[in-house]
């Protein structure tokens, strides 16, 4: 019988990402959309601390082609300065001569590890189930057919609330740092296994990075003067424009499902 390997010491938790590396291990644990992979030291050329980011950059085996790069957002400053000290001190010398590989290719993937955060899990259940006794109450108060009808119109409903929701707070956030922030032109640094990484220096000369998965060389943005990590890539008016109109239509759904369903229950609890 196989014994697991204890807890990592050190766990780096982020907005996207969790990373786990103790003395014990030679590899990092990476927990990230619901995938748990183990990235090996051989397979890691160098670790950067940004602030409140962390990346750990894998080797490559051509010059020429980008290195993949894994990253954990918005974690402690202490807590990413711990962790990227740690991992560095393990990481073996490498020389220029030395033949590389393709850190992608070392990586494995396992079964075991921690489960992601439960709030968004618990609030869609919570959701989940408040229809479903809606949907009781209906259909035993009036008919059984609601019982099939009803979650087709809070479906829809929601579709429309999430749209409104992501939609509206995007287009709040370009608008107002548009008008509000500073404007500057962000350089493509390098690529991750899912979108590109542009740096831009806030004016106290602060280095910072932004993830857009569209965009060429150089992107516009314009990032909060109090908070200058916090950024928004530029959008054109039609851009703007549709996203005001998905985000009107979305909350046309949204009351018009919610709507039909406080109404249902209401006409079924006056019986």
């Amino acid at each position: 019988m196989t014994t697991m390997p204890g807890l990592p010491s050190l766990v780096l938790r982020g907005s996207n990402a969790t990373a786990r590396f103790s003395d014990g291990f030679d590899y990092v644990q990476w927990e990230q959309d619901g995938r748990v992979i183990r990235i090996p030291l051989e397979a890691i050329e160098a670790v950067r601390s940004l602030e409140r980011s962390f990346e750990v950059m894998l080797t490559t085996a051509q010059v020429n082609h980008p290195a993949a790069v894994y990253a954990v957002h918005d974690a402690s400053a202490a807590a990413v300065a711990t962790f990227c000290a740690a991992l560095r001190a393990r990481l073996a010398e490498r020389t220029a001569e030395e033949p590389r590989v393709d850190g992608q290719d070392l990586i494995t993937e396992v079964s075991e590890g921690h489960p992601r955060k439960p709030s968004r899990r618990l609030l869609i259940v919570a959701v989940i189930a408040v229809f479903a006794v809606i949907d009781m109450t209906v259909s035993v108060l009036r008919e059984p057919a609601w019982a099939i009808a009803l979650p087709f119109f809070q479906l829809f409903a929601c579709t429309g609330a999430f749209m409104t929701l992501t939609l509206g707070r995007g287009l709040y956030n370009g608008r107002r740092l548009s008008k509000h922030g500073i404007t500057v032109m962000a350089e493509l640094d390098h690529y991750t296994h899912k979108t590109k990484v542009y740096r831009y220096v806030d004016h106290d000369g602060g280095l910072h990075f932004f993830r857009e998965s569209t965009g060429g060389n150089q992107l516009e943005l314009s990032y909060d003067p109090r908070n200058p990590s916090r950024a928004f890539a530029r959008q054109s008016l039609y851009v703007q424009f549709m996203m005001a109109l998905m985000a009107v239509i979305g909350l046309g759904m949204a009351c018009g499902g919610f709507g039909f369903t406080g109404y249902q229950l209401v006409i079924a609890l006056r019986g």
